[in-house]
């Protein structure tokens, strides 16, 4: 009988690992590619945009929001969104398009809360320490 080396054999092994490994990674990125280029281009802000949200409670918030030129307020809640208003007053339409567009940034009022209990904690810690 023919004795297999182990080395050779390993080799081979993780050389087939590798190819197989590599050709998985390069078909991933043809595929992203593929549908990244293929998405449209028409929803890079133009068609919708949100002009204001605010929070009105857990799971509950208005939205007011620019489609198609034709600003609608929206409310959102866990199960459902209802339209509240279409606005068609000539004034408000030309106010609320000036308006600048709210960043993903955390509102203020969520780190002023955030800073009073913070507070709280630290002077409940502060009288249970003297």
């Amino acid at each position: 009988m023919e004795t297999v080396s182990f080395f050779p054999s390993l080799l081979k092994m993780l050389f087939a690992l590798a190819i197989v490994l590599g050709m998985m990674i390069g078909a991933m990125y043809f595929i992203k590619r593929i549908l990244h280029s293929t998405t449209p281009e028409i929803d890079r802000g133009a068609l919708i945009r949100i002009v204001a949200s605010r929070y009105l409670g857990p799971k509950n918030s208005i939205m007011v929001v620019d489609v198609a030129g034709q600003i609608i307020v929206i409310g959102l809640s866990n199960q459902q969104m209802t339209v509240l208003k279409t606005i068609s007053d000539k004034e408000a339409l030309e106010r609320m398009r000036k308006l600048p567009v709210e960043s993903e940034m955390p509102s203020a009022a969520f780190a002023e809360q955030f800073s009073r209990y913070k507070e709280k904690i630290m002077s409940a810690m502060d009288s249970k320490m003297k």
